[in-house]
């Protein structure tokens, strides 16, 4: 006869078994062949809405469906969130590129206000490039990225071809989501899409910047001004910063970072 012990692990594991099959097919209900695309080698997910139609509840949402379907538990993104599902934020390229070049598993970036952060231009920036080049090797990473922008005429023209993109999500209101998968040719309607269980502030900026942040105590201190000076384009804020700067002095210290970075550049 088997023991107790072992017996009721059979009952538990059964159990956990019946609701994860059960959640499959409430999570397929709702999203259809979607969910086919969450559990592929890699995935480009672009979701576009206006303000407050809840696009970032919808990635975050996607998110939590790869983590609980154990399709990918590797996740990181640029949005502030309180979960134990997600890692901590990836906000610049330099992170980004270590975490998918050295960590081996599946891996899924949510990457928030893509718009800013991969701008529409007519010639790509630094930053774009380097976010494209990534997207290319998505699969070779077997990594997902979602993408989230008001509108896909912010966002860099070559994020949304159709050789990479897999699907694009557009909410229209914030129940109502239309799906459209790279290889279907008519899109398909959500009516309702649920709330995430990710914490997540919906203030938050999302920064994603080309590198990691330099602390001000490392730099000189006509760098450090120009630093500041150049993130914020404000006297105030640099005068904040650095104990009360009058802006004659700000200029000195702006025109000796100037002529030393000259200095530098042509020796």
């Amino acid at each position: 006869m088997e023991s107790t012990p072992k017996l009721h692990q059979r009952i538990n594991r059964k159990q956990a078994e019946k609701d994860i099959e059960d959640l499959l097919i409430s999570v397929y209900d709702i999203f259809g062949n979607l969910l086919h695309i969450l559990n592929q080698d890699g995935f480009v997910i672009f979701i576009s809405g206006m303000k407050d139609y809840g696009k970032t509840n919808l990635a975050l949402l996607l998110a939590e469906i790869c983590w609980t379907l154990n399709f990918r538990r590797n996740i990181r993104t640029n949005i502030a969130t309180e979960s134990y599902m997600i890692g901590k934020e990836i906000t610049n390229y330099d992170d980004l590129d270590l975490w998918m070049k050295h960590d081996h598993s599946r891996k899924l970036f949510v990457l928030d206000e893509l718009g800013q952060h991969a701008k529409k231009m007519r010639f790509m920036s630094e930053k774009n490039q380097l976010i494209m080049d990534t997207v290319q090797l998505i699969r070779h990473y077997d990594a997902g990225i979602i993408g989230v922008a008001p509108s896909d005429k912010f966002v860099d023209s070559n994020f949304l071809n159709t050789d990479i993109l897999d699907a694009h999500l557009k909410k229209d209101s914030r129940s109502h989501t239309l799906i459209k998968l790279a290889h279907e040719k008519e899109p398909y309607h959500v009516l309702h899409t649920p709330a995430t269980s990710i914490s997540y502030n919906s203030k938050d900026t999302a920064l994603f910047t080309l590198h990691r942040p330099i602390a001000l105590d490392t730099l000189k201190r006509c760098c450090a001004v120009a630093k500041v000076y150049a993130e914020t384009g404000s006297y105030d804020a640099v005068s904040k910063q650095f104990n009360n700067l009058n802006p004659k002095q700000i200029r000195e210290l702006l025109r000796r970072h100037i002529k030393h970075t000259l200095n530098l550049h042509f020796t």
